[in-house]
């Protein structure tokens, strides 16, 4: 693992009206790019050791050093995010960037977004790495007390206050990762908190956001994964990937994991960039959605055999599934056979009783007799009387009772699992789901 400043990255500058501005690639000049911006007060070394995994992934990977930040030159006066967020452009132009998949830290995430509503036309997919969605009391209390600065001391007191602001922040990473964010920090200057002071400054429209398809990825220790309730609030439609057991700086604690997950998703969002929501339309098109994530990881397969259709029979390559099916509109009494929708049911409830679970750990909140059914009804979707074959669809009502968790505790669950379980975001967006929740009171 590489932690010093230099890496073995290809490290570049390019010249803009401020000064010089760093940054460190790797990758084929022809592969999708992912524009990387760090947290503040860092650098791009903070993605270094991914780097080299990325390209090995398909990927051009372009980290670079904020202005001001790094070995980047610093800009003439403090700057708002807006202006942060002009410069990304600025600086992609310079390093001959057309469309760009941007990944944000922390600042870098609030950048990245701005960037994103600066110039959406050239912004494939958005990874936010941990993005600070401040209420405004926590931006008005960080903005008067967070990040004082130091004074250099003649004895070297100041290396100290560093240092342990530092351990503060990341009391769980190695010593070689902090010694080296000292030096970034003493290579801000006393005021290392300008930066900071944008993002407090700054009221993010995330609903214009919308329509980017957007990864949430960062390390399970990562200081900002406290706030991924309202982060998926803000989100809702973006995957969150975990990574357990890393920190803010999980690119160098897990280069090869969190290399998988990045590319997967660049990769998925490949295929050009969003056009706006309002431009128009090709006659004829479909709106599929953005492109869908592929498994970074696969966990397991099941496979399973339909013989005859719905009146046939299913069987797993295991063993354990053994059915005849028969067509509802033909059972009789006593008939045993079920159907697909039944499948599907079945297959969702108990997905999305164990991805209840899942959320209650994490909130630390214990299930007392939660029970989920699942109900799939089978439709036609096109209007009555037009011409041509019909078009069928499937749409879903789900129950989910606990008499010992209070309803609304129990909502906020099911709002958390409906983002975990994997039927619930494979249907996403294609059919149309309804949610009773009965707890407690």
């Amino acid at each position: 693992m590489t932690t010093h400043l230099r890496g073995s990255a290809r490290r570049e500058y390019v010249t803009l009206p401020w000064g010089r501005v760093h940054y460190r690639h790797a990758g084929d000049q022809d592969a999708p790019v992912i524009l990387m911006l760090h947290q503040s007060p860092l650098s791009s070394a903070t993605y270094e050791p991914a780097l080299a995994p990325l390209a090995a992934r398909g990927v051009r990977a372009v980290a670079v050093d904020t202005p001001g930040f790094g070995m980047s030159d610093a800009a003439p006066g403090p700057w708002s995010i807006p202006e942060y967020a002009r410069a990304v452009w600025q600086i992609a132009d310079a390093i001959g960037l057309d469309s760009v998949h941007l990944l944000g830290q922390h600042t870098g995430a609030i950048v990245a977004a701005e960037a994103a509503l600066q110039q959406r036309q050239r912004v494939r997919g958005l990874v936010f790495q941990g993005i600070p969605l401040y209420s405004d009391e926590e931006r008005a209390e960080k903005s008067a007390s967070y990040a004082p600065g130091y004074t250099p001391a003649h004895d070297g007191g100041h290396l100290r206050v560093i240092w342990d602001r530092v351990r503060w922040l990341y009391p769980t990473i190695g010593a070689e990762s902090a010694s080296r964010q000292v030096a970034e920090y003493l290579s801000v200057g006393p005021d290392y908190a300008v930066a900071y002071r944008a993002v407090f400054d700054h009221r993010l429209d995330t609903a214009a956001l919308a329509g980017i398809p957007t990864l949430l990825l960062h390390g399970g220790d990562d200081v900002l994964n406290r706030m991924n309730k309202e982060v998926q609030a803000a989100f809702p439609n973006a995957p969150l990937t975990v990574i357990s057991g890393g920190t803010d700086f999980v690119a160098e604690e897990q280069p090869e994991e969190f290399a998988s997950a990045l590319a997967a998703h660049v990769r998925a969002c490949a295929a050009g960039p969003q056009a706006p929501a309002d431009e128009a339309r090709a006659p004829g098109a479909q709106d599929r959605g953005p492109a869908p994530v592929p498994l970074s990881k696969p966990l397991y397969t099941a496979t399973v055999e339909a013989e005859g259709g719905r009146a046939g029979r299913v069987r797993s390559l295991t063993g354990a599934l053994d059915l005849p099916l028969s067509r509802p509109a033909d059972r009789g009494e006593g008939d045993p056979g079920s159907d697909p929708e039944e499948l599907f049911a079945a297959g969702f409830a108990a997905c999305f009783r164990s991805a209840l679970e899942v959320a209650a750990r994490r909130r630390r909140t214990a299930l007392a007799a939660t029970t989920v059914s699942a109900s799939v009804t089978l439709g036609i979707t096109g209007p009555a009387g037009t011409s041509g074959p019909d078009s069928y669809g499937l749409a879903v009502a789900l129950h989910v009772s606990d008499p010992g968790v209070p309803t609304d505790e129990l909502a906020e669950l099911v709002a958390d699992a409906d983002r975990i379980c994997p039927y619930a975001n494979a249907i996403r967006g294609n059919i149309p789901v309804s949610t009773q929740v009965t707890g407690k009171g």
